[in-house]
């Protein structure tokens, strides 16, 4: 029960948080709805579900080709409540990994095939994002629209994502690599940690970090021999990316504007991954004025770019933060806290 009440707290505590930081953000983006079309505005709503479902879909196949058979209800809740514990408690995902390797246990997904279950989800999201990027900037190009920034604003992104993404596929090739990795980056973590903690000099185990890599290995060689199955995945992806710039497009809309499709998508694509590294929750603070310069490079005014990004931000978040905090405290409820938290 302590530790129940503990976590209430904590939960509450960092969603006050996100609600204090935005604070400034929720009054002009109430202030904007004055004027905004409500019943245009009010599709954020569905479009934001949608996002969950194909989210959903993307896990479920990927899940599928390791292996491992779960229903889309078994699914819907713990997408909603996973971008809910990435959104209060920020870190990078790591949240999200840990949350809900811990969260789809009752159903027989171990923490490797949950880890590279959202590998997969960062990697396919991502590289679906690099193709619809590219094909932005033709848009942006063929409405003399492209800006220097911008280029080199998605050739960054594009090689830190196939970088990132080919570091992880050759460490998980072989188990002699995997032995070396491990061991270098289990010992500089305990390192570190033994500055703060020096009673416990081996606080990360070796044999359990190389055990959850061993098992990553055996599931990437069985996406590996099953690409054909992966195809859907990435349609998802796809689909999982055009839900969420629908949300920013929205927006627009509800201010009676249409504007430049692919500027909206690469400024979703920036402000995520930025968003990722934020210390703030939700990445309140630097989303909003790194999507708006996006925009504004793009080519949309800047009066525009600035009052769309706050309506979109403020909407999406309560959506998100309402529906997840229900879900989140249900399965705390259904599974108990200590099920939940390791």
């Amino acid at each position: 029960m302590k530790l129940k009440l503990w976590l209430n707290l904590i939960t509450f505590g960092a969603l006050g948080l996100v609600v204090f930081f935005a604070w400034h953000d929720i009054e002009l983006a109430f202030h904007n709805m004055a004027t905004l079309n409500i019943w245009v505005l009010l599709l954020i709503v569905p479009a934001q579900l949608f996002a969950f479902y194909s989210l959903g879909k993307v896990f479920y196949y990927f899940f599928r080709a390791t292996g491992v058979n779960l229903n889309m209800r078994e699914l819907w809740a713990p997408m909603i409540e996973l971008n809910f514990v990435n959104h209060v408690f920020p870190s990078g995902g790591a949240s999200g990994f840990s949350y809900l390797t811990l969260r789809l246990k009752p159903y027989g997904v171990s923490t490797a095939k949950s880890t590279l279950a959202q590998l997969g989800r960062f990697v396919s999201t991502f590289l679906a994002f690099i193709m619809l990027m590219f094909i932005s900037l033709f848009v942006l190009a063929l409405q003399g629209d492209v800006n220097p920034l911008v280029i080199l604003l998605v050739s960054s992104i594009a090689f830190v994502v196939l970088f990132s993404t080919g570091v992880l596929i050759f460490v998980v090739g072989t188990k002699e690599r995997i032995d070396a990795f491990t061991k270098r980056v289990t010992m500089g973590l305990n390192k570190f940690i033994h500055m703060f903690r020096r009673k416990h000099p081996e606080t990360i185990k070796l044999a359990n970090v190389r055990k959850v890599f061993l098992e990553l290995h055996e599931d990437y060689r069985l996406v590996r021999g099953n690409l054909k199955g992966m195809i859907p995945v990435f349609k998802w992806a796809i689909l999982t990316n055009l839900a969420e710039a629908s949300l920013l497009y929205i927006a627009f809309l509800a201010h009676g504007q249409v504007v430049n499709p692919g500027a909206v998508l690469i400024a979703l694509v920036v402000a995520n991954l930025v968003g990722l590294i934020a210390i703030l929750p939700g990445g309140v603070g630097l989303y909003e004025p790194l999507m708006t310069a996006v925009l504004i490079s793009g080519g949309i005014p800047a009066a525009l770019a600035l009052s769309a990004t706050l309506v979109y931000r403020v909407i999406s978040l309560l959506t998100s933060l309402i529906t997840g905090y229900f879900l989140y405290h249900r399965a705390l409820n259904r599974y108990g806290s200590a099920d939940l938290t390791g």
